[in-house]
């Protein structure tokens, strides 16, 4: 059973890993056990140790936790030192009496509760020795080993020692010595370590023949079992932020959903935002633990974190600043606590998780964050670097140079569909100098509907306008003018098409002249979305504009060519040819899967398509595409398409059999349209939440309640397995006229509008929908299922 599987609701947080703990239990009191229980900073190590402590203790076990020491120092066999030290003081002085004088001696020069705990007379001079340990190490380990088969007895002993990465030698030595010579008692020694590191790599040396030792990776949590550790309360958006960022990590999830929303107007930030540049986490998000850091590892962390992923060890020693040297130790250290990895350019490293690197940063105080920042950008590695001069340019006040401005311009067009938010500053940035052209302020425009400000970027563009129409054209610039323009048509039309203003927008496109609009792929392709969301009456008009699209879109360009492909795919669908949609839909399918994240960023939106084309017979697969999109969506931080995404995702939901989720990903749909504005979309998201909660009827079957005929019953029961009027009619050997007119009667009755509320409404297993016995997921184990809409019918709100 894979270990992220854990965190159960009711159960806690790695429930499973627990129980193979508390089954090492089980099985020590026949035989002393060994685990090791590893995994990266902040996975919730600890937390699980200290539940198996209070499982033992529940069940009569003696326990003994203690951890190594946090600042590096301390004492030799500090980690046992700090769990048997009062276990020592408080043991009954015949127990030690039964230790023996040899054992004794050498235990005192380690544990200091030894010191007045040997009877007087029992060594030679009538006290234990104090000073500098200098016991040979396989004597103590031998000694502790009898210490713990007294200290067990017959109820059995548990020794947790924690951060035993950090642990010394000779801490190593005592375990192999368990493992060569286990106590003759019920003991189960757990050690807890960072799973990368020196010593991490002591410790996964530990092996036995006979398979004595028992390893339990802690990995991070799976969707599900994070999302169940979120406190109630989150906005929707926050709360996917959450999930996204913290990678299923607890320790991260605790400390992102602590904070405020990253931002009032609830627009997302890109995962590349928290690589590099300022923190777009909030202010009130709480600090991560780094007590376990000596002063040298977390002063080289505040630097890197000022510097950025991925950086160099002079970077860091530049920023900190400190001598080459110790930044060389520190960022060892890093790596040890598996906070740093290597980064695939030899000789640089990052973070491990890029919210922990948010996290440092945003952690540290404003002035030293500035002036760490101000010593990164000055570094050797990052001084020629284009990114960190940009982004040093966002901090500073005052329009900016001619260079500036193009520079931050050209940063920002490169970054707009990956990190639209932070390209919406940079771009406003290089607006800000005087007589700037119109190119800034539009690529500002677009990276405003990027991120979900749709009004906002409506505005703007409504000051904007004008200008195309006062300046008048060069020879030199014309062509360069029209493509900026042709390209803000389409931003435009992509504003007006997401707040529900399409007659607008079909006039903003129509304004682009025919010539334009066929050499820019990217007009076809809008007009033929905007077409495809305009209702019943322009479907054949989208499939015209879809096959436009395909035609100038080249084959060279893959991401624009996959995207017209999928517009072709729905706009079939909605046509009702479903074997054309399939087509296309398989040929742009291994095409968008093909692209990289930051090639598919300018087209994120065709996955909806792809969604849309299969939605009609293939639920499974239509939320597959919905559920990619949508993570595509929210890894680059485009806000404006996380709301058709839930939508699209709660549908399929509904036809996969999964009402549960459906209502969730609609909840969400509905709060990022209202966000956007988009109070239309908005109120067909809550007309599909209200039809889910109303759920299934009883089976017609059966008609308990529901006034339907037998004929009526009879084509209520075909329309499940997708069958469309032609062939219910052929099957029933009736006209399809008559079909169409028991539909009518179906849908009066029922208080419906489609065929799919039809099929939930009544319970009828869907097409698609997996057998009973057919283990595929959740649907396996729910029989009311509903399809996607046939091209009769759509659900509440759909158009």
């Amino acid at each position: 059973m894979p270990h992220g599987r854990a965190g159960v609701p009711g159960q806690g947080v790695h429930a499973h890993e627990l129980a193979l703990l508390t089954e090492e239990l089980d099985h020590a009191h026949g035989a002393a056990g060994f685990v090791r229980l590893s995994g990266e900073p902040w996975v919730g190590k600890t937390r699980l140790a200290l539940r198996l402590a209070r499982a033992a203790a529940h069940r009569g076990w003696a326990v003994a936790c203690g951890r190594a020491a946090r600042d590096g120092t301390g004492r030799p066999f500090h980690a046992l030192v700090d769990a048997l030290d009062d276990q020592l003081a408080a043991a009954d002085p015949a127990a030690l009496q039964r230790l023996g004088p040899a054992r004794l001696r050498v235990l005192a020069q380690v544990f200091p509760a030894l010191g007045g705990s040997v009877p007087h007379g029992s060594v030679p001079g009538g006290s234990v020795p104090h000073g500098p340990p200098e016991a040979d190490v396989h004597a103590v380990a031998r000694a502790l080993r009898a210490v713990l088969e007294e200290l067990a007895g017959r109820r059995g002993l548990l020794l947790v020692l924690d951060d035993a990465h950090r642990a010394g030698w000779e801490v190593a030595e005592f375990a192999e010595h368990l493992l060569r010579h286990p106590p003759e008692a019920p003991v189960l020694t757990v050690l807890v370590h960072r799973g990368s590191g020196p010593g991490a790599g002591r410790l996964a040396s530990l092996a036995h023949p006979d398979g004595a030792v028992r390893h339990i990776p802690l990995r991070p949590l799976a969707r599900e079992a994070a999302a169940a550790l979120l406190p109630e309360g989150l906005a929707p958006l926050h709360r996917e932020l959450v999930l996204r960022d913290a990678e299923g990590v607890p320790g991260l999830l605790r400390a992102l959903s602590d904070g405020e929303p990253p931002d009032a107007a609830g627009v997302p930030h890109s995962s590349l935002e928290l690589a590099c540049g300022p923190s777009p986490l909030a202010p009130s998000a709480p600090a991560l633990d780094l007590g376990a850091l000596s002063p040298l590892a977390r002063l080289a962390a505040d630097a890197a974190a000022a510097a950025g992923d991925p950086f160099t060890v002079e970077t860091v020693a530049h920023t900190a600043p400190l001598p080459l040297g110790l930044a060389l130790r520190a960022v060892d250290e890093l790596h040890s606590e598996g906070i740093l990895v290597p980064d695939p350019r030899a000789g640089w490293s990052r973070f491990r998780r890029p919210a922990a690197r948010a996290l440092v940063h945003q952690a540290a105080g404003a002035a030293q964050r500035l002036a760490a920042r101000e010593r990164a950008l000055t570094a050797p590695d990052t001084a020629e670097d284009t990114g960190h001069a940009v982004l040093a340019l966002l901090e500073t006040a005052g329009p900016p140079t001619a260079a500036q401005a193009a520079l931050l311009e050209s940063y920002a067009r490169t970054t707009v569909f990956t990190q639209p938010a932070r390209a919406e500053r940079a771009a406003r940035r290089a607006a800000e100098r005087p007589g700037a052209p119109p190119g800034p302020q539009l690529l500002c425009c677009q990276a405003l509907v990027l991120c979900g400000r749709p009004a906002q970027a409506l505005t703007a563009y409504a000051r904007l306008w004008p200008r195309q129409e006062a300046a008048p054209p060069s020879a030199a610039t014309e062509r360069a003018d029209t493509a900026v323009w042709t390209e803000a048509a389409v931003w435009r039309a992509r504003a007006l098409r997401l707040l529900g203003a399409r007659p607008q927008a079909r006039r903003v496109l129509r304004a682009v002249s025919a010539g334009d609009r066929a050499a820019v792929p990217a007009a076809q392709a809008e007009l033929a979305a905007l077409l495809l969301e305009s209702g019943r009456q322009a479907r054949g008009a989208a499939l015209g504009a879809a096959r436009r699209a395909v035609r100038c879109a080249p084959e060279s360009d893959v991401a624009a060519h996959s995207h017209a492909l999928a517009l072709l795919a729905a706009a079939h669908a909605a046509q009702g040819a479903r074997e054309a949609a399939r087509e296309a839909a398989g040929e742009a399918g291994p095409l968008l899967s093909g692209l990289g994240p930051r090639e598919a960023a300018p087209v994120v939106e065709a996955w909806r398509w792809l969604g849309e084309a299969v939605a009609d017979g293939d639920a499974r697969r239509a939320r597959e595409f919905f559920r990619h999109g949508f993570g595509l969506a929210l890894h680059h931080g485009q806000g404006h398409l996380l709301g058709p995404f839930a939508l699209g995702l709660a549908r399929a939901c509904l036809d996969y059999g999964e009402p549960a989720a459906a209502a969730r990903h609609a909840r969400f749909a509905a709060a990022e349209f209202d966000r956007l504005t988009a109070y239309d979309s908005a109120a067909a998201a809550r007309d599909l939440l209200e039809f889910i909660g109303r759920g299934p009827e009883r089976n017609p079957e059966n008609d308990f309640g529901i006034p339907l005929s037998t004929r009526e019953r009879e084509i209520a029961m075909l329309i499940g397995p997708g069958l469309t009027n032609k062939q219910i009619a052929a099957r029933m050997n009736i006209s399809v006229k008559t079909v169409e007119t028991h539909l009518g009667r179906i849908f009066k009755k029922l208080g419906v509008r489609s065929r799919a509320e039809v099929v939930f409404r009544l319970g009828i297993p869907a097409a698609g929908s997996p057998p009973p016995d057919e283990e595929c997921g959740p649907a396996a184990r729910r029989p009311a299922t509903v399809r996607s809409p046939a091209p009769g019918g759509h659900p509440p709100g759909s158009g």
